[in-house]
């Protein structure tokens, strides 16, 4: 059975715990030990912001859990000693845009007076929480069985748009990025994209092209590459590779250099084979 957390903290320490790619820490007294042990992957933790924000502001799911004896956040750096060494790294799979945490996130009764390092709830106490962050949360999410870490041998992938964002965005996260889908640009949105940190631009940008506008949508990563100087991918069948080819010898010329085109069978097979590896880990215990 899966559990939910909240998991309070200052804003500083939030944001820090976003930029490194999604890691927090309990402290070394009773509770801390006892937290940490009670964690498992694919357990669902709820991101609170304490203080002046009182608000969830996104949801995510336990990786891993490590001890770290080095100082790591900015309070433990500026006195050289380890406050939080219990750590646990989690992927994010909500998050609001800071700017938006304060109207946006969803408030706790009586969450301004929390002292615990960390709130277990059930599926039906959480389940509104995250209903209200997220309209669009994923059902898998709101069940109480784990989520696999892999899709069996009987499943095959989809190769419709939406199953091959999915796929993308799925590598990405074993590739150890932060993604995210129909991410805004302007008045346009990627279908997906890749990032190192929580606050930079797109390392990584990709556009699905199953039917559809194939120069809007080679428009749009040329425009991703011009602002963010992004790496840019176009994900589409091996029939479309004429018609691409006949926009980068004309109206987008300026890309060949730096554009790439994936065959969605590639991406398929790319897929597959992290999982392969990820599971591969996962049994020898290199992962937990």
């Amino acid at each position: 059975m899966r559990n939910f957390w909240i998991v309070p903290g200052i804003e500083a320490n939030w944001r820090r715990a976003f930029a490194m790619q999604g890691t927090w820490g309990l402290k070394s007294d009773k509770r801390g030990r006892l937290y940490w042990a009670a964690l498992a992957p694919n357990d669902v933790v709820l991101f609170y912001v304490s203080g002046r924000i009182k608000r969830v502001v996104g949801y995510g799911f336990i990786r891993n859990k490590f001890y770290q004896d080095t100082p790591f956040w900015p309070e433990e750096i500026e006195t050289g000693k380890v406050k939080w060494p219990f750590k646990f790294e989690f992927d994010i799979e909500f998050l609001l845009d800071w700017d938006k945490w304060k109207d946006d996130g969803v408030p706790i009764p009586g969450g301004a007076e929390f002292t615990q390092t960390l709130i277990i709830k059930n599926l039906e106490e959480a389940k509104p929480i995250i209903q209200k962050l997220n309209p669009e949360v994923p059902k898998e999410l709101l069940a109480e069985a784990p989520i696999r870490p892999q899709p069996t041998e009987e499943e095959i992938p989809s190769s419709d748009h939406e199953g091959i964002k999915k796929l993308i965005l799925e590598v990405g996260k074993l590739q150890g990025f932060i993604v995210d889908k129909e991410y805004k640009m302007g008045t346009e949105r990627l279908d997906a994209i890749w990032k190192k940190l929580e606050e930079s631009v797109p390392t990584y940008v990709f556009e699905v092209q199953v039917g559809g506008d194939l120069y809007h949508a080679m428009g749009k990563l040329k425009h991703a590459h011009d602002i963010w100087n992004s790496r840019i991918y176009l994900v589409a069948s091996a029939d479309v590779l004429g018609s691409v080819n006949q926009l980068l010898a004309g109206t987008f010329h300026e890309l060949k250099p730096i554009f790439r085109f994936i065959e969605t069978e590639k991406i398929q097979s790319l897929h597959k084979s992290k999982r392969d590896i990820y599971q591969l880990e996962k049994d020898l215990g290199i992962i937990p």
